[in-house]
């Protein structure tokens, strides 16, 4: 069964004299909590991928012109471990939301 985010968020305006809160926007929007868990996992998985690319070519370059400093693999190592810790939770979070369905 297809959610529908017009109704939802329709219900949030009758219950809510106010701003309604994010989170409870964020699920109307997108249909569970499983859903907006599995979003913003791979969105912090995605950014911290990109740092390690962009990292990895800091230090080629810093390498080459002779600038390089050891703390840009400390940098590295804290992306990567990051980048791991937000895939498990992507994978976690697309379990439950599989589990829903």
């Amino acid at each position: 069964m297809a959610h529908d985010s017009l109704a939802a968020l329709a219900a949030l305006e009758q219950r809510y004299d106010g701003p309604i809160p994010e989170a409870a926007r964020l699920v109307a929007r997108h249909g569970s909590r499983e859903a907006v868990a599995l979003l913003a996992a791979a969105g912090e998985a995605a950014y911290f991928a990109s740092l390690v690319t962009g990292q990895l070519r800091a230090i080629r370059r810093r390498r080459a012109d002779g600038s390089f400093y050891p703390e840009m693999l400390d940098d590295l190592a804290f992306y990567r471990r990051e980048r791991q810790r937000w895939r498990q939770a992507e994978r976690l979070a697309r379990q439950a939301l599989a589990a829903l369905r």
